[in-house]
């Protein structure tokens, strides 16, 4: 067991100012936010290292062999046993414990990503070699070069479902791990295999005729008819943005293309702007108003995001100006003055569903954190949410966040992993937080890449961000001689 440690105003002292000005009034109030100081980048990278990756460092969490990440563990980062699973698995409700003894390829791929991101804010050799023993158990045993596809699950060693059973969504994730490592290292070989992934996708699940990109291509019942959110969204934050600063020609123009026509299908066939929210679905209508599956803050707020990032690498000022007018109202609606937190969505009476729920909140700190980089207003959120962040969802004693939180009865939280949960948000939130506070302190933010052969400093970019490369120093791997550690200062990121 650790020690305790001190809260997240006492460890950041920025955190212990009133960030924001509130008027109250019955009980909600309206609020203005006025800028604030918050914790140097660096203080990320140590919840990195030291909140997060405790979890992940466990030797159950690696698999057998070393890649083949268990989707499932408790939250003491122990196994789970098939005939008495851990009480918080089961308390998750059946769409949890139903899944239990499935091992899912998109958990997997999360688990690669947290890996490489841990590497690429610390430099440590240990991350490189887990996320390239993820990739690897990937490329051997779960992608369908065949089929351009990948396997979605397995259950008692059985991949599992037929080719055209697969959905979209879980496709998109399979690719976050391969492309992230490409980024991370521009490996040929896996950049093919992930771009590979990509052109699969889209022939197979691309409806022109519909004009966006289909659930699934086959399968039973009424999956082929779904029109999901999920199925173009998240194609964008998996892997296209990033392959997109990284493919060579002509990929590099068609992931652009398909940006651009993604973030116009949100815009015009999801988004409400009676709501206020991107619609999770389109296929039935009386399950896409509030309180519907996917119609959160969460989805809404990492689709503005998506669009806005989108318009900034395609220098469309006009995308990224529409996401970023919409992006406060959002805020507004999302931010908990009485906790410092963010709800996760409306109900469909039309109240907040004032739980925390882990991605939701990252994914509206990310927005903000973007949207600070060019207003520091938006940091008056971030006084408050990262230290809800810090002291109410980290698991002091094991490690990684709780997936949920219950702001009036702390004892209420959700099982740290499982089917949909995994170390993806958790690290993208460290990673985005580092990258932005350090802009926001006027100093340099220093990743580390692991090149065979190292790509001309402009070509690099700071994640989902642009930045000048001020800096750059090489070293050796002594675990892999065949690539050199290159470490990068970026300095103003927008």
């Amino acid at each position: 067991m650790r020690a305790a440690r001190p809260s997240a105003s006492a460890r950041f002292p920025g955190l212990a100012l009133c960030a924001l000005l509130f008027l109250t009034s019955c009980g909600r109030g309206a609020f203005v936010p006025v800028p604030a100081a918050l914790p140097p980048g660096e203080a990320w990278v140590n919840h990195l290292s030291r909140d997060l990756a405790p979890f992940w460092l466990r030797p159950e969490a690696l698999g057998s062999p070393a890649g083949a990440f268990p989707t499932f563990r408790c939250d003491d980062g122990t196994l789970v046993q098939p005939d008495l699973p851990c009480g918080e698995l089961l308390v998750a409700g059946p769409w949890v414990s139903s899944q239990l003894g499935k091992e899912f390829t998109r958990m997997r791929s999360r688990q690669t990503f947290f890996y490489g991101v841990a590497f690429h804010l610390t430099g440590e050799e240990k991350y490189l070699a887990l996320a390239k023993a993820g990739v690897d158990h990937f490329r051997a045993y779960a992608l369908d070069r065949t089929n351009r596809s990948a396997v979605s699950w397995w259950k008692d060693g059985v991949a599992r479902p037929p080719v055209e059973a697969r959905n979209s969504q879980d496709l998109a994730y399979a690719n976050l791990g391969l492309a992230f490592y490409a980024y991370l290292t521009r490996d040929p070989e896996v950049l093919a295999d992930a771009l590979l992934l990509y052109d699969g996708i889209f022939e197979r699940y691309d409806d022109r005729t519909l004009g966006l990109l289909r659930w699934a291509a086959g399968g039973v019942g009424g999956e082929t008819a779904r029109v999901e959110l999920v199925a173009q969204l998240d194609q964008v934050n998996a892997y296209a943005l990033l392959l997109a600063s990284v493919a060579p020609e002509p990929h590099r123009t068609k992931l652009r293309t398909d940006l651009a026509r993604i973030a116009r299908i949100l815009i015009d066939r999801f988004w409400s702007e009676e709501m206020g929210l991107f619609r999770g679905s389109l296929h039935d209508p009386l399950e896409s108003g509030p309180g519907s599956r996917h119609t959160d803050f969460g989805h809404t707020i990492k689709a503005l995001w998506m669009i806005e990032r989108t318009g900034a690498i395609l220098g469309d000022g006009k995308l990224s100006s529409w996401a970023r007018e919409r992006m406060p109202k959002v805020f507004t609606r999302a931010y908990l003055p009485r906790h410092g937190c963010w709800a996760s969505g409306v109900r469909r009476d039309g109240s907040l569903e004032a739980g925390v729920t882990w991605w939701i909140a990252a994914e509206l700190d990310q927005a903000a954190a973007t949207l600070a980089l060019s207003d520091r207003r938006y940091t008056g959120y971030l006084e408050k949410t990262y230290a809800c962040w810090l002291d109410r969802l980290v698991d002091r004693e094991n490690g990684e966040v709780w997936s949920w939180i219950d702001l009036d009865d702390p004892a209420r939280r959700g099982a740290k992993q499982h089917l949909w949960k995994n170390g993806y948000h958790s690290a993208e939130h460290a990673l985005v937080s580092y990258l932005t506070s350090q802009e926001l302190h006027g100093r340099p933010a220093t990743l580390h890449f692991a090149f065979a052969t190292t790509p001309p400093l402009e070509e690099l970019r700071p994640y989902f961000f642009s930045g000048e490369p001020t800096s750059a120093e090489e070293g050796g791997l002594e675990s892999r001689p065949d690539l050199r550690r290159v470490t990068v200062s970026f300095l103003r990121l927008r």
